[in-house]
């Protein structure tokens, strides 16, 4: 068997779907399931709910992915069906909300302090994952979004933009202001994080 007919690539699997064919389904959920989760997880916090709504993603996709007109574009969709649910579930659970304030992080931006430059046992710790975390999940939602799906999940920014339905240039827009936000509330921690250390 050709490596070509082994790995098949996405628009073929997703031709063979419509057509109803149950393998070529089941190799989609085997290729996308832990970006689904992850996206999923990324947004809502709750890995029940994560869960559940991978497979309500994958569900949709059988009922409707008739409905993809280039099946090029399947990611694109994924992701967007995807990040629809997760918010979906926020919202029906009444834990998400545009306007939630970065100054529920103290953050004084500190000038001339580059907090990349610290060593990964700093930046890999429980400690400063968490507090990226919740850096994160203070921005408000419209930059939020943008920033998860590029530097935690690594999508591109075209991929971006489709999924929202944003223009490129808008997506860019959001993504640098929401990487100044994070980098003043990131700055104001690990600046102090670094003068403990120091004294």
């Amino acid at each position: 068997m050709s490596k070509g007919a082994r790995f098949p690539k996405d628009t073929e699997l997703i031709g063979r779907v419509k057509q109803g064919d149950g393998d070529a389904m089941e190799e989609i959920v085997r290729r996308y399931s832990n970006k689904v989760y992850s996206l999923a997880f990324h947004i809502t916090h709750n890995a029940s709910a994560a869960e559940e709504i991978m497979q309500d993603v994958f569900l949709t996709v059988i009922a409707k992915v008739g409905t993809l007109e280039n099946n090029a574009y399947f990611a694109t969709w994924l992701y967007r069906v995807t990040t629809n649910a997760a918010y979906g579930f926020l919202r029906k659970e009444k834990k998400y909300t545009e306007q939630t304030p970065m100054d529920e992080i103290e953050h004084d931006q500190i000038a001339g302090f580059d907090w990349s430059e610290l060593p990964d046992d700093v930046l890999l710790s429980d400690e400063s994952k968490n507090i990226i975390r919740q850096a994160i999940d203070a921005l408000p939602e419209s930059m939020r979004t943008i920033v998860i799906m590029k530097d935690v999940e690594g999508l591109k920014n075209e991929e971006i933009a489709e999924a929202v339905g944003l223009s490129l240039p808008a997506v860019k827009s959001r993504l640098h202001r929401g990487r100044l936000m994070l980098r003043d509330a990131l700055s104001a921690y690990f600046s102090r994080y670094a003068n403990r250390r120091d004294a």
